[in-house]
């Protein structure tokens, strides 16, 4: 059984170790990956992609309709961004399975998956003003893996703010290039 701490996106697992997260793995990946860009701008736009995770989120579960959205005191761009994945789902016609389910692999990492489509595939849902497609290879691809799920490609739908929702496929990267990343962080990381 993993725990999952919102405020500090920990992830631990049944003994209280805390596990690393798909996030982790990435940053290790690509370190200097938004290192130019000041925390509070990081936070503020982490912030709004939370916001547009969760009326996402409540929308599909049948919380509202998007009429009812239309008439809600909240931030316009996260109308248009429920309004614009609404807009990619019927245009790609998938039909949710699950959301924000955590996903472990043999304790050695976690992560929370947006979507999985009754297809079994994953689908991100992103935010960012740019779309950074290795990030995401890595992301979806560790995601399955921790899923137990083969698949070659999954799905982002990217929503950047105030702008259209593009839906776009992800190809998988090979489980012997995932094992290559889980053995440099773990060498790195030995107390992990």
């Amino acid at each position: 059984m993993i725990e999952f701490i919102e405020d500090t996106h920990t992830y631990l697992n049944e003994d209280g170790i805390i596990v690393p997260s798909v996030s982790e793995l990435i940053r290790f990946k690509y370190p200097e990956m938004y290192q130019n860009v000041p925390k509070r701008v990081l936070k503020k736009k982490a912030d709004y992609g939370s916001r547009a995770h969760g009326l996402v989120e409540r929308f599909v579960k049948g919380k509202f309709t998007i009429e009812e959205l239309r008439k809600k005191k909240i931030d316009p761009d996260l109308k248009i961004a429920v309004e614009e994945f609404e807009n990619c789902r019927k245009m790609w016609a998938f039909h949710v399975k699950d959301m924000e389910q955590i996903v472990c692999y043999d304790n050695r990492y976690c992560g929370k998956y947006d979507i999985l489509t009754i297809d079994n595939y994953i689908v991100d849902i992103k935010t960012t003003s740019e779309l950074h497609e290795d990030w995401l290879r890595w992301q979806i691809s560790l995601y399955y893996k921790a899923a137990g799920i083969k698949q070659d490609f999954g799905f982002v739908i990217w929503l950047p703010k105030g702008k259209g929702g593009v839906v776009k496929q992800v190809l998988c990267l090979p489980d012997e290039e995932l094992e290559q990343l889980l053995k440099e962080y773990e060498k790195a990381n030995p107390a992990s």
